[in-house]
């Protein structure tokens, strides 16, 4: 009976001194699990404040750009105003001349000086205008506004042109607005039948 008694006792001891085991190493992994997520949250943390960094640099960046387009696209314009202006002077001039009175020949001759001055001063600038007369028709550059028949030219052969068209570099700017060829179509003849035939003879 002590025996089984002394048995008892042994086995709560053991018991007890595992659980005290057991408590000790769940604070000991409490405390590294702790530790562990202290420094996950830490690493969050810098993530997320490098990404808030990134996030306004890039706005910044985009703001950065904008004004920059916005500061090229002023002198651009400004570069072409500028180029415009002695143009606008002689057109000032000739008008002034033509309210005094001035020759119609005369006048007409400057007008003409300064579209070739402004033509020239637009080509610089990339301003081509689109070839329309004699050429193929090509949709990406012609719009087709009228149709003739014409039977000694190809068909959709540009005829006639009733607007310039431009392009500036290589981008198409304006179509031309064309006229083209096209073959007079032939009616149908009518097929002969056994009663035509039979009524002939």
């Amino acid at each position: 009976m002590r025996e089984v008694k002394k048995q008892e006792e042994e086995q709560r001891d053991e018991e007890t001194e595992l659980e005290e085991v057991q408590v000790e190493v769940t604070s000991t992994e409490l405390g590294r699990l702790k530790k562990e997520l202290e420094e996950k949250t830490t690493l969050a943390d810098e993530y997320l404040s490098r990404l808030k960094y990134l996030q306004a640099d890039f706005e910044n960046y985009k703001k950065m750009a904008a004004r920059e387009r916005k500061m090229y696209e002023t002198c651009a314009t400004e570069e072409l105003i500028k180029n415009l202006l002695p143009i606008i002077d002689s057109l000032e001039t000739a008008l002034a001349s033509a309210r005094q009175g001035g020759e119609i020949a005369s006048f007409v001759k400057g007008i003409e000086l300064l579209y070739k001055d402004l033509m020239a001063l637009l080509e610089k600038e990339g301003l081509k205008p689109i070839k329309a007369v004699g050429e193929k028709f090509d949709p990406y550059k012609h719009e087709v506004t009228m149709t003739a028949i014409d039977e000694d030219l190809p068909e959709d052969t540009v005829l006639e042109e009733l607007e310039k068209g431009y392009m500036l570099g290589p981008k198409v700017i304006r179509t031309a607005k064309v006229e083209v060829s096209k073959k007079k179509k032939e009616a149908p003849q009518p097929a002969i039948t056994q009663e035509n035939s039979n009524g002939e003879s």
